[in-house]
């Protein structure tokens, strides 16, 4: 598969090495900031993506919508880990009802294993939910250069605990100076350090308490994943999925 990478940070240069790895070719590397050796671009064109079988972008929340509105008009599948946009997704699905030809998969968080845990939480919640005593909360830590808080992972979570949890109605992301309502979660995060990714949810009661945590040990399964979703998306699918489209297609029994 010929792979282009746009946005060439830290989770860009990742993606090219773990493409190459797995027998990929990168043919193009799209960034306009970078002094980078390997950047073959600095436009989003269809001349500048040299022929990509599928485009893998991490670039910034203020360009997510416009390149995702390019990749659906010119039909070149994309896979867009970019975060920090989705206060404007039903934008992007009205829009992008008018390119039913395009090929996107989108998520706030590319790990396999995130998403497997995804789905212990989902039965986890289930389980909880038959018994009041039990609270839960949800605290992330990402490291100190992170742009965006709470992460779109702890969010993700969040919405599968409001979808399951009894009482749940709303979550609550700010520092809490007053007493948490009944009905909210609370989804707290810190920053420092060089954190890949933790997520912890807890079911806590007045007896005892249950965590559930995922941690990354680095970002090559976030880059693994998006190499993966790129394979999955540009085999003919089309439409706009997020990666539970993708991981319901791989775990059909779950």
């Amino acid at each position: 598969m010929k792979i282009g990478v746009v946005g060439y940070g830290r989770m860009g240069r990742m993606i090219r090495n773990v493409a190459q790895e797995t027998g990929h070719e990168v043919v193009a590397i799209i960034d306009p900031v970078s002094s980078a050796p390997e950047v073959s671009g600095v436009e989003l064109t269809v001349d500048s993506l040299g022929g990509c079988d599928a485009v893998i972008d991490f670039s910034v929340p203020s360009c997510a919508v416009d390149h995702m509105l390019f990749y659906a008009r010119t039909g070149i599948p994309a896979v867009i880990g970019t975060t920090g946009w989705y206060d404007r997704l039903e934008e992007v699905v009205s829009s992008l009802k008018d390119y039913p030809e395009c090929s996107i998969v989108w998520s706030g968080n590319f790990s396999i294993g995130v998403h497997l845990f995804f789905e212990v939480v989902k039965y986890a919640s289930g389980l909880f939910a038959w018994f009041d005593d039990y609270d839960v909360l949800v605290h992330e830590i990402h490291h100190a250069g992170k742009a965006d808080s709470p992460s779109g992972t702890a969010k993700m979570i969040g919405d599968i605990l409001l979808e399951r949890m009894t009482g749940k109605t709303s979550l609550e992301t700010a520092r809490l100076d007053r007493r948490r309502e009944s009905s909210e979660i609370h989804v707290s995060s810190s920053r420092g350090g060089y954190f890949p990714g933790v997520h912890e949810v807890y079911f806590d009661s007045p007896v005892d308490t249950v965590c559930i945590s995922h941690s990354a040990r680095s970002r090559e399964g976030f880059a693994r994943g998006a190499v993966r979703a790129a394979a999955w998306v540009s085999d003919g699918r089309k439409g706009f999925f997020s990666l539970d489209d993708m991981m319901a297609d791989l775990l059909p029994s779950v």
